[in-house]
């Protein structure tokens, strides 16, 4: 009888102590160089999620100018011959991944726009170009289309609040006696101090390495709120479309 059971305890043993010699082998196995290749992650182009970007726009910017019903019925008189005015704006921003080809875009930006005026007779000149400052930050939505792993367009759409800085009308005019005189109004005295504007935009975008790439193409901006107080004489709402370039750097790794 003892010798039966030291015999079945000397066979459990040996079975229980192969088992736990498997377990750690099996435990203190590396896996091989294959699978370590494997679940190595493969970088590419469209791991850039993050970018820092700083752009231009060149933008045709005009008004839509209405008499101020609600206050004194002025006529625009001349101001209806006004025409667009070339202006610039300028970005610091960033833009990252939200899922797929879905994205955002947050920025701060020196925004302008303006409208310009020429009387010409045969012994008259009269001009001016009126500009708007504002400190804007955009924020936007986008989706990337992604052609191949350096070309793409992105579309956007978003608002922008914007700051109102500083009004500017460059007037120059001709004198009966034939010489030129200039004159330059500045006033932060009666525009509204903040403005909201619509933004969408189309870029082009081409990533150069891993680390740098550019983008162009059209911008518009169409303004919600009047840039004039409630008791001006009119109300003024820009428009403006142009053209943005710009770079953009990677952030994260």
């Amino acid at each position: 009888m003892n010798l039966i059971t030291t015999t079945t305890f000397l066979l459990l043993f040996s079975i229980s102590y192969s088992q736990i010699t498997i377990s750690e082998d099996q435990k203190n196995k590396k896996p091989s160089r294959t699978n370590l290749n494997k679940n190595k992650s493969k970088k590419t182009f469209k791991d850039i999620n993050s970018n820092f970007y700083i752009s231009m726009n060149t933008s045709s910017s005009f008004r839509d100018l209405k008499t101020n019903e609600a206050f004194l019925l002025i006529p625009l008189n001349e101001r209806v011959n006004e025409t667009p005015l070339f202006t610039n704006s300028y970005t610091l921003g960033v833009n990252g991944h939200i899922f797929n080809g879905l994205g955002w875009d947050g920025a701060i930006s020196f925004m302008q726009n303006g409208e310009q005026y020429l009387f010409s007779d045969t012994d008259t000149l009269f001009s001016y170009k009126t500009k708007y400052s504002y400190f804007s930050m955009p924020i936007r939505i986008y989706y990337n289309f992604d052609f191949t792993k350096r070309i793409g367009l992105k579309l956007g759409a978003g608002v922008i609040p914007s700051l109102f800085i500083n009004y500017k009308q460059d007037q120059n005019w001709e004198t009966s006696g034939g010489s030129l005189e200039t004159n330059l109004i500045q006033t932060d005295v009666g525009f509204n101090s903040a403005i909201f504007n619509l933004n969408t935009y189309l870029y082009f975008t081409y990533r150069l390495s891993q680390e740098f790439g550019f983008f162009i193409g059209p911008e518009y901006r169409y303004q919600l709120s009047n840039s004039y107080q409630t008791t001006a004489d009119y109300k003024h709402y820009a428009r403006a479309f142009g053209v943005t370039f710009g770079f953009c750097k990677r952030l994260n790794n």
